[in-house]
C-alpha cells in the first residue's frame, strides 16, 4: 500500500508544482499589467488577469488619481513568491515585493509627486477561469518604507 501511495504522489506532485508555478507566474503577470493600468489610468489592462471584482477595485483607486489629474507611475523593483498553495479551482500566492512610486501630474505645469519606495508581503488569492488563473483579491500582509535611492 505505501508504495502505491508513494507512487501516486510522485506522479501527482509536477502536477500539484506546475499549478502552483502557474499561478505564480500570473501574479507576476497582474502586477506587471497593474503597473501599466495605473499609468494609462485604465484598469480595463487587467482584464484577462483578474477577475471582474479584483478590476473593479483597482478602478477605484485609477477614478481617484484622474479625478485628481494625476496617473500613479509605479515599478515592481523586485518580486519573489514566498509561497504558493493550489488546491482546484483556487491558489493563494504569498510575494515579497519591493515597490518604487510617485504621482505624476497630468496637470500642466504642476510638479509630480514624490518618490516612495516600500517593502511588501503580498497575498493573493487567485481563481481559475476560462483554463487560466486569475487575480481574484490581493491584501498586503506586511508593508514598510523602504530607502529612497534618488530618482
Amino acid at each position: 500500500m505505501n508504495c502505491r501511495a508513494g507512487f501516486l504522489a510522485a506522479l501527482l506532485l509536477p502536477a500539484c508544482l506546475g499549478a502552483e508555478a502557474e499561478a505564480s507566474r500570473a501574479v507576476r503577470e497582474y502586477d506587471d499589467a497593474l503597473v501599466r493600468a495605473y499609468g494609462r489610468n485604465d484598469a480595463a489592462l487587467l482584464a484577462g488577469l483578474a477577475t471582474p471584482k479584483e478590476q473593479a477595485r483597482v478602478q477605484v483607486l485609477v477614478d481617484l488619481k484622474a479625478g485628481a489629474k494625476l496617473a500613479l507611475e509605479a515599478r515592481l523593483e523586485s518580486f519573489e513568491v514566498a509561497s504558493a498553495k493550489a488546491s482546484g479551482d483556487g491558489a493563494v500566492v504569498e510575494t515579497t515585493e519591493r515597490w518604487r512610486y510617485h504621482d505624476r501630474s497630468l496637470a500642466p505645469g504642476r510638479p509630480d509627486g514624490p518618490d516612495f519606495d516600500s517593502d511588501m508581503r503580498m497575498r493573493y488569492a487567485l481563481v481559475r477561469d476560462g483554463g487560466r488563473w486569475k487575480v481574484d483579491a490581493v491584501s498586503t500582509v506586511s508593508a514598510k518604507p523602504a530607502a529612497i535611492p534618488p530618482r
